[in-house]
């Protein structure tokens, strides 16, 4: 999609959201019309296909062409039910593009817009177990996550944790959350190096993540991980409170030595104490 084509569409969508902001509804709008209609037909050509892998990669080549008017909606934010919104959410879990994901399901939780009817789980519960479960797929490969997908998830537990949030939709199973907790944990353990400045707030943050976890649920599978992040950050607070003793011991005699230094440099009286001047400073052995 060209970049003109792309602006127009964007900014058909927001003139389509600020008039359903007015009416209520969505239907009607050209925009929203023509992305449904295309929508119906892009999901007759996923049904006629049989293979997950090659759905999903059909959808990360269809998502391209929705994006300019989730955009525009997401800009104005009308919070009206919208068909188009809530599926492309689906893709984008689907396709791993999570952060475009969790900008629409900020969005939906905000305004209360339900995902398509052939979903029993609630929206948060849906973003949660299916953005965890991708990644702690993730986490047990070779590959495991980068720096990104651990942020992703910390933004996606701070979504569902938001006080300014309705509660009762972020009502989940304990389960479920506890399926993010472990994949946050096993996550942080992920970047553990063998410097102590890098493993101390690793390790730490990692026995946060899993006590959580296993609060909620005692069979989710981190039981293992929590012993280990649990003797390494007590070692290594034990380090670090060692290197800062033996720091501040050096700091001490450095001090002590420069005040003995500044002490036997100065001129003495036959009784052994400094010599000042009229102002009241000691004298340098130089004067």
């Amino acid at each position: 999609m060209n970049l003109a084509r792309k602006h127009f569409q964007q900014h058909q969508a927001k003139s389509a959201a600020e008039t359903a902001a007015e009416f209520g509804t969505m239907r009607n709008t050209n925009a929203y019309e023509q992305q449904l209609l295309q929508l119906n037909s892009d999901k007759n050509r996923l049904k006629n296909i049989q293979s997950k892998q090659n759905k999903i990669e059909l959808k990360r080549q269809l998502i391209p062409n929705y994006k300019p008017y989730v955009e525009g909606i997401l800009e104005v934010k009308p919070g009206v039910q919208d068909a188009v919104i809530t599926e492309i959410l689906v893709w984008s879990i689907d396709i791993g593009d999570f952060d475009f994901a969790l900008d629409i399901a900020e969005y939906i939780l905000k305004y209360g817009l339900k995902l398509p009817d052939r979903f029993e789980r609630s929206e948060a519960c849906f973003v949660t177990e299916d953005i965890a479960e991708e990644f702690l797929k993730l986490l047990k490969t070779e590959a495991g996550i980068d720096q990104k997908g651990l942020d992703q998830l910390v933004r996606l537990e701070r979504l569902i944790t938001d006080k300014s949030l309705p509660q009762n939709r972020l009502d989940m199973p304990d389960e479920v959350k506890a399926k993010l907790y472990l994949a946050l944990g096993k996550g942080e353990m992920q970047f553990l190096t063998g410097d102590l400045e890098n493993d101390l707030p690793r390790s730490v943050h990692a026995q946060n993540w899993l006590e959580k976890a296993l609060d909620l649920d005692d069979k989710c599978g981190g039981r293992t991980d929590l012993n280990k992040m649990s003797k390494l950050s007590t070692k290594l607070l034990a380090e670090r409170e060692t290197t800062d003793t033996l720091a501040y011991q050096k700091e001490s005699q450095v001090v002590t030595t420069n005040e003995q230094t500044e002490v036997t440099d100065v001129l003495l009286n036959q009784n052994g104490t400094p010599v000042v001047d009229d102002h009241g400073n000691m004298v340098p052995t130089s004067e």
